[in-house]
């Protein structure tokens, strides 16, 4: 099961790529202070850049000095002067309100090379279809370690920023598209995560490790899943499995439904049919994938 480290690879891509990154030598000053500051030991200059950065992945990506210091748990003079030389640089730009957020830059930088971001960009005209087709919103989501990662959405309602927002994470047990992906993940996997202390949004949220591995074999044989009211009482998904190159599954789209107003049985359909496009369109750089890899991932998907 392939996952998608979307904010590491990103802030990780932005250190590595850049032609003219900013000056991020640690002053023994700062070096002392944030050795009091953090937990474990004293972090590079860089690892002071990276947590900064992955600091956006939290509260909607547009974070006051406070909360980006409080986040990357660094001191607010280093969170001052890091912002500053990245706001020079261009990868982070303040809105009119004075907080910060992520600039076009880092984007560029990202699309240039990471896997998600052209995966996304195969499954968009498919998305739209759906979201066409449905007039619901409708996500593309990978997994990023224990949690459902968001590619894309599409969205009826305008300026939504919950945790299903573009890059916002869930557990995979809560979600629809992660328990489709938890359900193609490796055995070892699936007994390390049940093994976890499991969080229950609502009274509808699984957190019986028998219970849920049920649910895991049902979406193995039907290929498809229905998460009822497991994130929010007036809402539910229907989530399908979009296979890779190899045939391995290495992601998942849904459309949410509003509960009393759609029958999730009546999207089954679209939503397989929005999938199956998608992993035809991945299908089309199989060239360099080991035939035997195919065979074997597609016996595992249940293809054979």
């Amino acid at each position: 099961m392939a996952e998608f480290d979307g904010r590491s690879r990103l802030t990780a891509h932005v250190m590595i790529h850049s032609e003219a990154p900013p000056d991020v030598s640690a002053r023994p000053d700062d070096e002392a202070v944030d050795a009091g500051a953090t937990r474990g030991p004293t972090r590079t200059a860089a690892g002071r850049v990276l947590s900064l950065l992955g600091a956006f992945a939290r509260g909607g990506g547009a974070l006051t000095l406070s909360e980006l210091s409080r986040y990357a748990d660094l001191t607010l003079t280093t969170t001052h002067r890091l912002v500053k030389e990245l706001v020079e640089w261009g990868g982070v730009e303040q809105d009119p309100s004075g907080r910060y957020r992520l600039s076009n830059k880092i984007l560029e930088l990202a699309s240039s090379s990471t896997r998600a971001l052209q995966l996304r960009e195969r499954a968009l005209p498919s998305l739209i279809r759906l979201h066409q087709e449905t007039g619901l919103s409708v996500q593309l989501a990978a997994r990023e370690d224990h949690h459902v990662f968001f590619l894309e959405a599409l969205r009826t309602l305008p300026n939504y920023s919950g945790e299903n927002r573009i890059g916002g994470r869930l557990p995979l047990h809560a979600a629809g598209t992660g328990m489709v992906l938890l359900a193609y993940s490796s055995d070892d996997f699936v007994d390390e995560y049940l093994s976890r202390p499991l969080h229950q949004y609502t009274p509808h949220t699984m957190v019986d490790p028998v219970v849920i591995r049920e649910h895991l074999a049902d979406i193995r044989r039907r290929r498809y899943f229905i998460a009822p009211q497991t994130i929010s009482l007036e809402t539910g998904s229907v989530a399908a499995p979009v296979l890779g190159p190899d045939l391995s599954v290495i992601a998942a789209v849904n459309a949410i439904y509003f509960v009393g107003r759609h029958d999730p049985a009546g999207l089954v359909q679209p939503i397989l049919a929005a999938a199956n496009r998608v992993s035809q369109s991945m299908a089309q750089t199989r060239a360099d994938v080991d035939p035997r890899t195919v065979d074997f991932n597609r016996r595992q998907a249940g293809l054979l």
